[in-house]
């Protein structure tokens, strides 16, 4: 079985510029409306070269995450492949945390680490980084778990890094290539038993 993680093309939300200056009430609604992000025009270009790139594979199965900018991506490539996406909601972003609105303003920068590192304690609203692991281990034995020649899931670049973390200790998947930039695709194989 050959799997191909595919991080969606570049969005709106991944050109922002991080050095302005934010209220914590505008990065909290940022974050909430992160699933409706669309593609920029770079990221229509960078879906071709992906639908390009899977040009002769013999996927049989396409998986995507339920985002705008996910979906556009995955739709692309199934109608270039004649599929139909399955969403997974499991597949969706790993976002910061809330904030509380108390705090000041600071740099869009600061505020993505800060909402991220609050992610490391078990208390607060939002998943932890260790519910976001379990997430991206059980969505990738859901999509691996029937049979199938080849595999294509259109992800976030969060979830695709925790399933390759997760990936790179078990002894039954061998990551051959790790692309996590926008419109990258990394391809992994499970080894022969």
């Amino acid at each position: 079985m050959k799997v191909y993680l595919i991080r969606h093309a570049q969005s709106e939300e991944n050109v922002l510029d991080m050095k302005v200056r934010s209220t914590i009430q505008d990065f909290n609604e940022l974050v909430r409306r992160s699933h409706e992000s669309p593609l920029t025009r770079e990221g229509e270009i960078q879906t071709r070269i992906v639908v390009e790139k899977l040009t002769g594979a013999r996927i049989e199965r396409l998986y995507s995450s339920p985002f705008v900018r996910t979906l556009s991506t995955a739709t692309a490539i199934g109608e270039a492949l004649g599929l139909t996406p399955q969403l997974l909601d499991d597949l969706r972003e790993v976002l910061p945390r809330p904030m509380s609105e108390r705090r000041r303003e600071a740099p869009l920068k600061r505020l993505f680490v800060r909402g991220y590192v609050e992610m490391l304690w078990p208390w607060g609203d939002g998943e932890t980084w260790m519910e976001c692991y379990r997430r991206a281990k059980a969505v990738w034995h859901e999509i691996t778990r029937e049979p199938a020649c080849e595999i294509a899931v259109v992800s976030h670049r969060g979830l695709i890094s925790l399933i390759l973390l997760y990936l790179t200790w078990h002894r039954d998947w061998r990551v051959i290539t790790s692309d996590i930039s926008n419109g990258g695709v990394s391809i992994i194989t499970r080894r022969k038993l």
